[in-house]
């Protein structure tokens, strides 16, 4: 089943259709699954709107909100692909010969892929350090992440920048990044009943090569470059939070015993 709403740019919704799509279903079967998707189209552009992640925590499985700090706000693209993205493993996938498969980070999912890298192919070492750096990063690599599913872009102390933390190191010679991985902290926020997942502070760790990379390959003409994403949520125990019991101030008039007293 499929909503379709158009809506002008005042904002005022035009017209609504759905489409359904029926079948046979056998009588031994049990379980069944129905996908419903609705839809908002801008009538005069014909673009689909900016999609969310969440309302307003995130959801398990989306991709995370990312975009670029301007000095008007946030901005970020409705092509829900250009994103804060990962390389795709593909058998014998060269990072330095494109174009490379990637796929966006997705909430609460954990991930490690990468690309080959061959010695040969260092020639230039600053050239194929930026280089690779950019394959590992994606295009658009965004400045910062959403905190919630849904935060708006003009309210960009709702938005979490991109730390980026680079191993040092002690190479004499040519020094290549060997991996990028993101540590993603995220919290449960709101209700005890209904709590909302919200991303705290992301961490870009990049390692360098300490040694050279003959080294490290071991005599072999190839070495692994690897990205990967972990989400560590940091949610304090949920404590349910009870009221004190009320007391009972009684206040009886001062005859309230008479004759007795």
């Amino acid at each position: 089943v499929v909503y379709v709403l158009k809506y002008n740019p005042a904002g005022a919704v035009v017209n609504a259709s759905v489409s359904l799509v029926l079948g046979s279903v056998p009588e031994a079967a049990q379980l069944l699954d129905q996908l419903f998707q609705i839809q908002f189209i801008q009538e005069a552009g014909g673009e689909v709107a900016v999609h969310h992640s969440g309302n307003p925590g995130y959801v398990v499985g989306l991709p995370l909100v990312a975009g670029k700090r301007t000095t008007d706000g946030i901005t970020r693209s409705i092509n829900p692909r250009e994103t804060l993205s990962l390389l795709t493993s593909a058998e014998n996938q060269d990072c330095l010969l494109g174009p490379h498969q990637r796929s966006p980070v997705l909430f609460g999912l954990e991930s490690t892929s990468g690309c080959t890298l061959r010695l040969d192919d260092i020639a230039n070492c600053s050239l194929v350090s930026q280089l690779l750096l950019d394959v590992l990063r994606g295009p658009n690599y965004p400045q910062d992440v959403a905190s919630f599913g849904n935060c708006s872009l003009d309210r960009s102390l709702d938005w979490v920048q991109i730390e980026t933390d680079t191993s040092s190191t002690e190479a004499q010679g040519c020094s290549i990044p060997l991996s990028l991985h993101l540590d993603i902290e995220w919290t449960k926020y709101g209700t005890l009943g209904n709590p909302q997942a919200k991303i705290v502070s992301i961490k870009e760790v990049i390692q360098i090569n300490t040694s050279s990379l003959d080294v490290l390959s071991g005599g072999s003409a190839v070495y692994p470059i690897r990205s990967s994403v972990s989400f560590i949520p940091v949610s304090a125990p949920a404590v349910p939070g009870l009221r004190a019991t009320p007391t009972f101030n009684a206040k009886l008039p001062f005859d309230f015993f008479y004759p007795f007293v």
